[in-house]
């Protein structure tokens, strides 16, 4: 069996898992996760079953996942599968039809680096969308190649923009500069979902700068990259970054890198 179809099985499962249980969506554990956030029922069952897959096929996988943390396998890895099992969970939990679940996997090495992705999957779980990215071979939307949008001028983008978290003034005079610079913004509150729609052109631009965005999320600005757009963080270099189980995200993903470079200086406050 391929990792590509070991991926697809494992989204798959936990998919099923979620729609045969909707009555459990906003059912707490009593929990903490590694990052944090308290576990929802549904978050835990949808990754036994992303788990179940990776283990029991026949590629040996280390995984980092969102409720369990880092998990390593009794045989050499092959890959170092980085799995978040729902993304969107607040929606899940007040019936909003907007969650995704998302795999990427990067072959194991002692060092490893986002650049390194070789597949992700990511599947809306309500929209019936899938998502495939393949290094080198760039993103199918239900099995049709997709790219990003032709370029457009800043004030003509329509972006999503993630707001969750402890606001301050900085943050909110950096925002609001940013949000007044593009023509709208649209956010579905499941960042994998936003930077999938990112790679598909429907959206311009994805940008979370909160600090708070675990490394589980790599498959989202693979997909961006694959399908040809631009992803640059906060150094205002591309985006990359290390895989470690406490690595959090910061970026501007956009069609191209232009305009994720005047959406990031709008953030900054820089004038070009």
């Amino acid at each position: 069996m391929t990792a590509l179809k070991i991926l697809k099985d494992a989204v798959s499962a936990a998919k099923t898992c979620v729609l045969d249980n909707l009555d459990q969506a906003s059912q707490y554990t009593g929990d903490v996760n590694p990052y944090g956030d308290k576990t929802l029922l549904l978050d835990v069952k949808a990754e036994e079953e992303i788990i179940n897959v990776l283990q029991s096929s026949d590629i040996s996988f280390d995984i980092l996942s969102e409720e369990k943390g880092l998990l390593k396998t009794a045989r050499k890895p092959e890959y170092l599968a980085l799995v978040d099992p729902i993304d969107g969970s607040a929606n899940l939990k007040r019936g909003i039809p907007l969650v995704s679940i998302g795999i990427s996997i990067v072959p194991y090495r002692d060092t490893m680096s986002s650049d390194d992705a070789e597949i992700s999957v990511i599947e809306s779980v309500f929209t019936n969308e899938t998502y495939i990215a393949i290094k080198g071979e760039g993103v199918t939307r239900n099995s049709k190649r997709v790219h990003v949008a032709a370029p457009i001028e800043l004030d003509n983008a329509i972006i999503s923009y993630d707001t969750k978290r402890t606001f301050d003034s900085s943050f909110v005079d950096s925002s609001v500069r940013t949000i007044k610079s593009v023509y709208d913004i649209r956010r579905s509150a499941s960042n994998l979902l936003d930077l999938c729609w990112t790679a598909a052109g429907f959206l311009d631009g994805m940008v979370d700068v909160r600090n708070l965005l675990p490394i589980i999320h790599l498959c989202g600005t693979h997909m961006v990259f694959e399908a040809g757009g631009y992803v640059i963080g906060m150094d205002e270099n591309r985006f990359t970054s290390s895989l470690e189980p406490d690595m959090m995200m910061n970026f501007v993903a956009a069609s191209n890198e232009e305009l994720a470079r005047q959406i990031l200086n709008r953030y900054l406050g820089k004038s070009k």
